[in-house]
């Protein structure tokens, strides 16, 4: 009965409102015939990135370990042959990466710790061309070869993939980054880094298991030799506000190194820094931070006193509670 009244209703009306009734139909049915994109279709093709959306500085934003954000596995797989079996070693990432437009139409992306990589933009993502890139990284002293990285948009937020192979002196090991986060540096973005960095930190608990606050140590003898050696990265390090939107990291040895801030990630600036101790020079020749204000993840390289090489590549540290800080977690 609802049919043939709603039929009925049809034939009674004006002349011209039958004509849009059947137009609004043919209109739709000619938006899919010849493929003209319709109000909604119009919208979505809109929003997708374009190529200028991509270019810029990107932060890889806090990681977390509970919801694998910005954290790698590298692991060996259970069949290869080609590396040493162990347990995964879980790796933050931090840092960040500049992505340029290249004369060919490209996009191009420098990481702050030296490696370039191509992509190609295609309509809803960047995807690595061609895959299987190769690049030795000088600040951790070892290689790797990426053999998929995708990355998408939403605003200033990116989200990527990564697939890898780690070139390692006991093998080929398998890395890979699914959950990997970041967020576009605007400006110079210094109202988020003078909140989450001032302060004074303090390194966590050493795990050589986690190898997190292990720092390797490389010291080369006069016939080639190298020794290797392990320790655990202690102390605190306090950071304050500087010039010209800089933070000064002073350091338990009672030396001071500047950093320039942008949102949650700070580095090393200018790259090559110095400090005379009472045992010698240390030089410091790269070091990132990321921090929320609460947690700090890091990576620093450089060489110590006695000319060896060092690298802490898992960093954690850990934001010190002052006196009323203290109080009102008490009373919480």
């Amino acid at each position: 009965m609802l049919d043939i009244r709603f039929a009925a209703r049809r034939r009674h009306l004006p002349s011209r409102l039958s004509r849009l009734v059947v137009a609004l139909p043919l209109t739709v049915a000619a938006w899919v015939a010849i493929g003209i994109a319709g109000p909604d279709q119009a919208h979505a093709t809109s929003t997708a990135p374009s190529q200028h959306d991509y270019l810029g500085t990107w932060n890889y934003d806090q990681p977390d370990r509970a919801s694998m954000t910005n954290i790698a596995v590298i692991s060996c797989p259970a069949a290869s042959t080609s590396c040493r079996p162990s347990p995964p070693l879980l790796v933050p990432q931090i840092g960040n990466i500049v992505f340029s437009r290249t004369a060919g139409g490209g996009i191009v992306g420098h990481t702050d710790q030296g490696c370039t990589w191509t992509f190609k933009v295609l309509p809803a993502s960047l995807e690595l061309d061609s895959p299987s890139q190769y690049c030795f990284n000088h600040v951790i002293d070892s290689s790797y070869t990426i053999t998929k990285w995708s990355v998408t948009l939403s605003g200033r937020s990116e989200r990527e993939t990564i697939e890898a192979i780690s070139h390692q002196p006991t093998g080929d090991y398998e890395f890979r980054l699914d959950n990997g986060r970041r967020t576009k540096v605007v400006g110079h973005d210094w109202r988020q880094a003078r909140t989450v960095f001032p302060g004074t930190w303090q390194y966590d608990a050493a795990d050589p298991q986690s190898r997190v606050n292990i720092l390797v140590t490389r010291y080369t003898g006069p016939d080639g030799q190298v020794q290797v050696v392990q320790s655990p990265q202690r102390g605190p390090v306090t950071l304050a506000s500087g010039r010209q939107q800089t933070m000064t990291a002073q350091t338990q040895d009672g030396c001071s190194w500047t950093l320039a801030a942008r949102g949650n990630t700070a580095e090393l600036e200018p790259a090559l820094q110095t400090c005379q101790t009472p045992q010698g020079t240390v030089t410091v020749r790269f070091w990132a931070i990321a921090s929320d204000g609460r947690h700090q993840a890091s990576v620093m390289a450089g060489v110590d006193e006695r000319g060896g090489r060092f690298l802490l590549s898992i960093g954690s540290l850990t934001k010190r509670q002052g006196p009323w800080q203290r109080r009102a977690l008490s009373q919480m």
